[in-house]
């Protein structure tokens, strides 16, 4: 009778130690909430990225697609993409390579019909990093202005076609030194078109750069 008290005594023992590290080794995630800790919560790094885009959206409505895409329609049906380098530009004018962009658009009309005019708006991490980007470039004509109560710089300047006297590509480009919401912009707009010399038709790819920009809304 004694051995088998002995076998009885280690049996309940043996159970009793099953049930202690049941308890203080959970299993799975519920282990956690037994032990008085909140279960981890996912990785919220994807939903948490920001859109480096939201600021243009917000302050040119008009020019860029609204919505978190990297592709959509902008003024007057151009094309637009975002674009994150200045790489990825097609215009190589060389004051656009010199400082990076934090973000930007190229907006596109493939069409040759009047107005189609392509454009870029290109944000820059300071002020002073827009400001040296129009600076370096051209101007046959440059004047401060202002639009929709927004003061604006602008540069104008044209560049002849190698080929023909009665074709030229017009640039125009316009920064907002003035204006803490868009003092880190630039807007670069170009049509190549009618020189509007030597009997080619009117209006030119320069009247029509002109236009464009006292049509667009802000």
């Amino acid at each position: 009778m004694g051995w088998l008290l002995l076998v009885a005594l280690v049996g309940a023992l043996v159970a009793l130690l099953v049930a202690l590290v049941v308890v203080v080794l959970p299993d799975g995630d519920d282990g956690d909430e037994a032990a008085g800790v909140a279960p981890k919560a996912p990785s919220s790094s994807v939903t948490a990225v920001g859109d480096s885009f939201a600021a243009s959206r917000r302050v040119f409505p008009t020019l860029v697609p609204q919505g978190e895409v990297a592709e959509g329609q902008g003024y007057r049906g151009a094309r637009c993409a975002a674009v994150r380098g200045v790489s990825e530009l097609e215009w190589k004018e060389p004051a656009l390579q010199w400082n990076p962009i934090r973000a930007g658009w190229q907006c596109e009309r493939t069409d040759n019909n009047a107005g189609s005019v392509s454009y870029l708006v290109l944000e820059y991490a300071t002020a002073a990093q827009a400001r040296s980007v129009v600076e370096a470039m051209p101007a046959a004509v440059k004047y401060p202005g202002d639009k929709d109560g927004v003061p604006f710089s602008l540069r104008r300047w044209v560049v002849p076609d190698p080929a023909s006297t009665r074709m030229h590509t017009a640039h125009q480009v316009i920064s907002f030194p003035g204006d803490s919401a868009r003092a880190n912009y630039v807007i670069a707009v170009s049509r190549r078109g009618s020189s509007g010399a030597g009997g080619a038709p009117r209006p030119s790819a320069q009247d029509e750069v002109i236009a464009w920009w006292e049509e667009v809304p802000l």
